[in-house]
């Protein structure tokens, strides 16, 4: 699973990781069974304007996805999300069980959000979770990404 890997998370702290997740990808083409991507949208009535007033990521600017991997993705493999969830909806968890997949291996942004919520909720439906530490990023802090690792490690998977 890469997640959110959208210009709007662009910073110093992730500025690397498209190219990184690019060229893993790369190195294991044909190594898994499924690659499957998110992409977060915010929609003017949701609960991130309402309770947060936060307005990022409703155009192309800053949800759209990173170059580097837009040769990877296409309308079979991307699934578009409107909160941290990924399992919302039954979409993503229909095409894992339906390719027999039991075990998701999670890389992207960021890692105390969307990464750390699609791992409780894949662990949640059954599956092996592993978190990529250096394909992972947080966009405010290192001590944050570190500290979601630990959950990870000590509550829900494997981090490697």
């Amino acid at each position: 699973m890469v997640i959110d890997l959208q210009k709007g998370f662009l910073c110093p702290l992730t500025k690397e990781l498209p190219k990184k997740v690019k060229n893993f990808l790369l190195r294991n083409k044909g190594k898994f069974d499924l690659v499957l991507f998110t992409q977060y949208l915010n929609r003017p009535k949701s609960q991130f304007v309402k309770f947060l007033n936060w307005r990022g990521f409703m155009d192309e600017k800053e949800n759209g996805l990173f170059e580097e991997i837009k040769l990877f993705v296409n309308k079979n493999n991307l699934f578009k999300k409107y909160t941290y969830g990924s399992f919302v909806d039954d979409k993503v968890l229909n095409v894992l069980k339906k390719n027999g997949i039991k075990e998701v291996w999670l890389m992207g942004i960021a890692t105390e959000n969307c990464i750390l919520t699609f791992a409780r909720d894949a662990f949640d439906r059954g599956f092996k979770v592993v978190v990529l530490k250096d394909y992972c990023a947080s966009i405010d802090s290192k001590e944050l990404h570190n500290t979601a690792l630990e959950i990870i490690k000590n509550n829900i998977g494997e981090v490697k």
